[in-house]
């Protein structure tokens, strides 16, 4: 289980990194006047950036909930 943790946050982070590279990619398009490419760039960059928050947020809840049931547990006592 904290090898696959491991593993997602590294992956959502991945992905922001992806996307911070890919919109200054897109910037540096844009200043070439290569409209295009260079909003089909942002919008790379946008669903990167979506894919990498919706992973760290969804890693960071399910850690929450699995301490929150931890806790729950060992507050009612284990038979």
């Amino acid at each position: 289980m904290v090898s696959r943790d491991i593993v997602v946050a590294i992956a959502g982070f991945v992905l922001i990194g992806f996307s911070i590279y890919v919109f200054l990619w897109s910037l540096q398009l844009m200043i070439y006047r290569d409209v295009p490419s260079s909003l089909l760039a942002a919008l790379i960059g946008f669903v990167a950036l979506s894919g990498g928050v919706s992973l760290i947020r969804t890693w960071s809840l399910a850690r929450y909930v699995e301490k929150a049931e931890k806790k729950e547990e060992s507050a009612r006592g284990s038979p």
